[in-house]
């Protein structure tokens, strides 16, 4: 099987953050086509742990391994964001930097399913199912929705619940709550 563009840059980014021993989540569209439906997507999105202060040498060893980054402009992106993002060609990766409770729920309940030769982490379906409904965008909504409907019978709704009046009272805004409410209807 021919690998396209996108998979050797997934595989890239893939090995690179197992060499460099960071603990990560596959979230985005490519999580939502593993775990909900299938949808077209042209980058990889993570969510790592690290700390702020290991950024300036993890970009550093990024770009020895071959990734195109202005070092300056992501640092500023990181304080402003906390994110920060890795190219190669046509392909990026959008990294978020864990620093929600919910994210380190995530980890601690993440689940290895097999992408590219490689066995990868990514979220449980809640854990993915929340992180889609705070951002909220009409796409994030559709993949909540995708994940819902092909683990309706197995999600853990307690879990689900407990979490969105969680995110709800300390962003003091029922946003959250009210979008899963709507969605396991």
């Amino acid at each position: 099987m021919v690998e396209s563009g996108l998979d050797e840059f997934c595989s890239a980014v893939i090995d690179f953050f197992e060499r460099e021993n960071v603990s990560y989540l596959v979230i985005g569209g490519l999580a939502v086509s593993v775990i909900g439906e299938p949808r077209m997507t042209q980058d990889i999105d993570l969510i790592v742990a690290i700390k702020k202060q290991d950024v300036p040498t993890f970009l550093e060893d990024a770009l020895r391994n071959g990734f195109e980054l202005d070092i300056e402009k992501e640092l500023q992106r990181t304080e402003l964001t906390g994110t920060f993002r890795l190219r190669r060609e046509l392909y990026h990766a959008d990294i978020i930097i864990a620093s929600i409770s919910l994210e380190e729920s995530a980890f601690a309940r993440s689940q290895k399913i097999k992408l590219l030769d490689r066995m990868v982490p990514f979220p449980s379906p809640e854990d993915l199912i929340l992180l889609k409904i705070i951002v909220g965008r009409d796409k994030d909504i559709l993949d909540a929705k995708s994940i819902i409907i092909r683990h309706r019978n197995k999600l853990d709704k307690i879990y689900l619940e407990l979490w969105a009046q969680k995110l709800s009272d300390e962003a003091e805004d029922m946003k959250i709550w009210n979008r899963l409410m709507t969605l396991l209807k």
